[in-house]
């Protein structure tokens, strides 16, 4: 028994197959269009714009150097060209770096009574890492009034300049120093907003270790030093001190990150100074866990290798 397939047969009509000279079009439009259009589309920048932009420039080349049943490729590139312009704009691929500030929608007035509630919050904490994160989100709102108000003084600028044009001379005359205290209102409000961008900055490359966190491991180091001095088993006591020594190298490495973080964000020059101290011993204390921790793998591996 033999089985047959269904066999759809397509008559090419396509004018790309007609000759232009002793070449057919086929051969040199294709790659032409395809190109120009392959290029435009990744020059776009989009995920998906780059994506098609490749695959229009590779069906391009396999409709010019390819053979005359290429004609699905020809049709695959006009629903690229289909797909393109009626297509929504997908997300950029080189998209800016992600901002601290988050856009809201609160208003001037609104803005300032979170400000004063957040500078009141900061002066009533102790504790100097939450202290220093009601400082970045007091910053961030801070921020986002600045920029309120330099647009609404922009706006105003513009309103006098437009003014200006269709005055008579006295008036332009209190237009002028009207736009004289916009224009050194201005400055300062860039001013203070430059000032806090660059206090943002600080925050970017930090990690705020919170002290419950470190208090946590302290805790647990003093529970598996109790459990190690108590314990006679030589298997258990082995595990005990393998997991003492793992908890103290985390312990070193979250308190060098919170006191990084602090020593770039404080200006305090004497607790500047009692980190630096603490951080130096630190250091100190964590490279020589390292050592011996490095050691006794060495040890173990020259053991299992005489076995």
């Amino acid at each position: 028994m033999v089985r047959l397939r269904e066999v759809t047969i397509i008559k090419d009509p396509s004018l790309l197959n007609e000759k232009l000279g002793p070449f057919k079009i086929r051969k040199i439009l294709p790659l032409a269009l395809g190109g120009m259009l392959g290029y435009g589309m990744i020059r776009k920048g989009t995920i998906d714009d780059i994506i098609i932009g490749i695959i229009v420039i590779v069906a391009s080349l396999v409709i010019t150097f390819g053979p005359d049943r290429s004609l699905s490729f020809e049709n695959l590139l006009q629903a690229m060209i289909y797909y393109y312009t009626l297509k929504s704009k997908g997300m950029k691929v080189n998209v800016q770096p992600r901002q601290t500030i988050q856009p809201t929608s609160l208003k001037p007035e609104e803005l300032e009574l979170k400000i004063s509630e957040l500078k009141q919050q900061m002066k009533d904490e102790k504790d100097i890492i939450k202290k220093m994160k009601i400082k970045r989100e007091l910053l961030s709102y801070e921020l986002q009034y600045y920029t309120s108000e330099i647009n609404d003084v922009e706006q105003r600028i513009q309103q006098l300049k437009v003014k200006m044009k269709e005055a008579d001379k006295n008036t332009k005359s209190k237009i002028s120093k009207k736009l004289r205290e916009l224009y050194k209102k201005r400055s300062e409000l860039y001013k203070s907003k430059n000032r806090i961008n660059a206090e943002l900055r600080k925050f970017e490359k930090v990690t705020l270790i919170d002290n419950e966190e470190i208090s946590d491991l302290k805790k647990k180091i003093a529970e598996l030093k109790s459990e190690i001095k108590s314990t006679t088993d030589k298997k258990k006591l082995k595990e005990l001190k393998e997991q003492y020594s793992n908890v103290l190298l985390e312990y070193y490495n979250k308190k060098i990150l919170q006191d990084r973080a602090l020593l770039k964000l404080v200006n305090d020059k004497m607790l500047k100074s009692k980190i630096n101290e603490e951080l130096k011993e630190l250091y100190k204390k964590k490279a020589e866990l390292e050592k011996k921790l490095k050691s006794k793998s060495g040890l173990l591996g020259l053991l299992g290798g005489k076995k």
